[in-house]
């Protein structure tokens, strides 16, 4: 009897949990959806951002959050949209899934874009959770595979990441011939590079290469771990290396590697998601020679992006100088750009819209664009894949040099 009692209670402990797990999560939409409200009540247009100023993805998300910011403070310089200033109207994931779907289904009641999150696990998340949707959702949505299960409301925020990690290999091998035989570093728990890892094992001999081994890498790894990645890929006796991994984690092996007998940086070949702060200052010139891409050009000297520099290094001091910004202010930027241009070209103003709340003409105008003018270059949506150029690197020293640039 008094077992029955016991579990009785701990089941209505859990289901009292669980209530006010819900409830909480319903106000969080709600005051959010109120806050994009009260943007339209004040005479301004929206742009909804999913912001990850905490938690695992906090520093990428600030840097980010930033770029929205500048964006739309480049557009009300100009005069706003369509007689109305643009305000950026943000809440903070923290880098927590249920939270990110709380924030994303209040913002639906009352938006018809939604930008962020930056990550694939939070937009993941998002995608498998929303039941009804018709919402232009500018996410992580970087992956075929992702973009089809939220057609035609899935839009990546940035270029194909599997497609970029390929054609860096491809240029790399191209570049150093000799190169046959290679170990590749992956993160397995993390969901992207495990989806590029599997596809890099399916086309590895079109490229003319062969993996020796894959070192799986956990992250946050500490510095025994480094060494034994390292070790792991020196007893392959490999021609080269290819990194699939995040900077802190690719710098320390990096430096191992090159302490314990690989002399030339030519032989290791690394991702864009290594091209960080961390990166730079773990390995510093033991860099030299290593290959890196990336999704825009630190060095483009278009007058616009040095403008961009300039007030990235003002305004974002302590992440690191604009040389060693994400990927994500540029995508972003061009984001926020693109959904101002969707309001003008529409006509939306404060007072009219949420007449285009699921409106089919602005969806498709997300899922296959015409060409818009980005901060670097000129990009488009097809099928809610970003299409953009690539950026490849080599080191000189601890400085990156564009490959285009080298004679």
């Amino acid at each position: 009897m008094r077992r029955r009692i016991w579990q009785a209670l701990v089941v209505a402990g859990l289901l009292l949990v669980l209530s006010r797990t819900a409830v909480q999560r319903d106000l969080q939409a709600s005051a959010f959806q109120e806050k994009i409200e009260q943007c339209l009540e004040a005479g301004e247009l929206p742009v909804v951002v999913l912001s990850q100023e905490s938690g695992e993805y906090g520093s990428l998300g600030k840097s980010a959050l930033w770029a929205a910011e500048y964006a739309a403070e480049q557009v009300n310089k100009k005069g706003g949209v369509n007689g109305c200033k643009v305000r950026i109207v943000s809440e903070n994931t923290g880098s927590d899934n249920s939270k990110a779907l709380s924030l994303y289904q209040g913002a639906s009641r009352a938006a018809f874009a939604v930008l962020g999150p930056i990550d694939a696990p939070e937009t993941t998340y998002i995608a498998q959770n929303v039941e009804r949707n018709e919402t232009v959702h500018i996410a992580a949505y970087s992956y075929a595979e992702s973009r089809q299960f939220m057609a035609p409301y899935g839009i990546s925020f940035m270029s194909d990441s599997d497609e970029g990690e390929l054609e860096e290999v491809r240029v790399w091998a191209q570049q150093n011939p000799d190169i046959k035989n290679i170990v590749l570093y992956t993160m397995s728990q993390d969901e992207s590079k495990e989806n590029t890892t599997e596809l890099f094992q399916n086309t590895q001999a079109d490229i003319g290469l062969n993996i020796l081994k894959v070192v799986d890498v956990k992250p946050e790894a500490e510095e025994l771990d480094y060494a034994s990645y390292a070790i792991q890929g020196l007893n392959e006796d490999a021609d080269g290396y290819v990194f699939l991994i995040r900077g802190r984690e690719c710098a320390n092996i990096l430096v191992k590697l090159r302490q314990h007998g690989v002399k030339e940086g030519r032989r290791i070949s690394t991702s864009f998601s290594a091209y960080s702060r961390e990166l730079f200052e773990i390995a510093g010139n033991q860099l030299d020679g290593v290959s890196i891409w990336n999704k825009f050009d630190p060095f483009y000297q278009g007058t616009q992006w040095q403008q961009l520099l300039k007030s990235y290094e003002k305004g974002m001091v302590n992440n690191g100088n604009a040389e060693q910004m994400p990927n994500l202010v540029s995508d972003y930027y061009d984001a926020v750009q693109a959904i101002c241009k969707c309001y003008e070209q529409f006509g939306v103003t404060s007072d009219n819209y949420e007449k285009f709340i699921g409106n089919t003409d602005v969806t498709q105008w997300f899922y296959n664009s015409q060409s818009l003018q980005g901060i670097q270059s000129n990009f488009k949506w097809q099928e809610g894949q970003k299409i953009t150029d690539y950026q490849f690197f080599v080191f000189e020293g601890e400085m990156p040099v564009n490959r285009n640039d080298i004679k």
